[in-house]
């Protein structure tokens, strides 16, 4: 292969593909929800149950993601989580009941929970510390792009061949871009393509010069850090993958979409996700650069995000369509501002060889949360309705920035080391 100037940010475009990819995967079921909850006869509560399968596979398995992208590396890794889930992406074709789509769910989850792992290393191993928080909110951003993509494409699909061609058309985009994966990813100091010029930009960021011992997770667990991220996910992200499962579904049942529809309109609050995602990771870096603090930098750009995620409490009131359309975007802008810079924080703040472990834990703490908080919203939906899901959705990201920034704790060096040495 040639050598490529700034080849890194080719790498960065394929953990774009690779997220947007995973989100498509997940938000098929999602996009499809009205139409099969009514062939099949599925209340919210059984619904809820199906997604709780994915959160249950998605949860317990990022731990062992993160520590199995962190043994093997993220090449071979990547490679694995991105074949399994495609795979089982399309098997969601042959389901026919709530038992048989749990299946298939949780074994999507077990695939997905590696990927958010596998991306931040990847980061970690081809950045410089000043260019992490832009290169997460581009790579990030394939979250919103994936669910924009996914809701005009799958209502078409669905409309036009049939829902069960939407799991299996899905599925094999996976898998082409696992050979594009294999071929062009490898360490920067092993890649034919970097240039000299721009080996020296890295600096030694993925360069394996010399052993690091990788820290045990009883270890991590020790970490009042480790924990500080944990608990922020656990409170944060449960609320934002309501919005991800239940949109479409709200506008059907509460206000009257139709299919088409849904594929016109739903994925506006989704763009907006994708502009915070890459403003988010862009600000911090610029507020680095201008002299602030890598955490102070970070944290900034979080409370922001925590404080537009309050604008989605307007959905639990009659205020007309239009303005519940601006609110959840702008909850989902929010949300966008928060995201890179938590996954950036995570690079930031721990040792390569452990970040993948770290943000497995995060994750897991993320699922958790999510699990119990998508069975309640199955309960609650069915005997109070949306109004108080909303209100939750738009109140408690804000206690998940406060308990993040009492847990973590200061530098006392350098601004780049944002926890002590393990």
């Amino acid at each position: 292969m040639k050598k490529i100037p700034n080849f890194r940010w080719v790498i960065v475009l394929l953990l774009f593909a690779a997220t947007a990819i995973s989100y498509v995967d997940r938000q098929v079921l999602t996009v499809l929800a009205p139409t099969l909850r009514d062939e099949l006869q599925i209340n919210n509560t059984g619904y809820a149950s199906i997604l709780t399968a994915f959160l249950l596979a998605y949860t317990f398995m990022q731990p062992v993601m993160g520590w199995l992208i962190d043994r093997i590396g993220t090449r071979p890794g990547f490679a694995l989580i991105m074949a399994w889930w495609s795979i089982a992406a399309g098997l969601h074709a042959l389901a026919n009941s709530v038992a048989s789509f749990a299946v298939c769910r949780f074994l999507l989850g077990v695939g997905e929970a590696g990927s958010w792992s596998a991306c931040v290393k990847a980061v970690s191993e081809w950045f410089p510390h000043e260019e992490r928080g832009f290169a997460t909110g581009l790579w990030s951003a394939g979250v919103s792009a994936g669910l924009v993509i996914s809701v005009p494409i799958v209502a078409w699909i669905n409309l036009t061949l049939g829902w069960r061609w939407a799991f299996v058309l899905t599925g094999l985009v996976g898998l082409a871009w696992l050979a594009a994966w294999l071929w062009l990813y490898r360490l920067p100091r092993a890649h034919s393509a970097v240039t000299d010029e721009e080996l020296r930009h890295i600096s030694d960021v993925g360069a394996p010069a010399e052993p690091i011992k990788r820290t045990p997770y009883l270890q991590l667990l020790r970490s009042r850090n480790v924990w500080a991220v944990i608990a922020a996910r656990v409170l944060a992200d449960p609320w934002v993958w309501f919005y991800y499962f239940w949109i479409p579904e709200y506008l059907t049942r509460s206000a009257g979409f139709t299919a088409a529809d849904i594929g016109k309109y739903a994925w506006i609050p989704f763009a907006a996700q994708g502009v915070g995602i890459v403003l988010g990771g862009a600000f911090s870096d610029l507020l680095c650069r201008r002299g602030m603090s890598v955490l102070s930098a970070r944290l900034t750009v979080m409370l922001i995000g925590m404080l537009l995620m309050t604008a989605g409490i307007s959905a639990a009131f009659d205020l007309g369509i239009a303005i519940i359309f601006i609110g959840i975007s702008t909850a989902m802008l929010g949300f966008g501002l928060w995201a890179p810079n938590m996954m950036s924080l995570c690079a930031d703040a721990f040792p390569r060889d452990s970040v993948g472990s770290v943000v497995g834990l995060g994750g897991m703490g993320a699922g958790a949360g999510g699990m119990v908080f998508t069975m309640a919203t199955g309960w609650t939906l069915d005997t109070y309705g949306y109004a108080p899901v909303f209100i939750a959705a738009g109140a408690i990201p804000l206690l998940a920035f406060a308990v993040l920034f009492t847990l973590l704790e200061r530098p006392k060096a350098s601004a780049a080391n944002l926890v002590r040495t393990f």
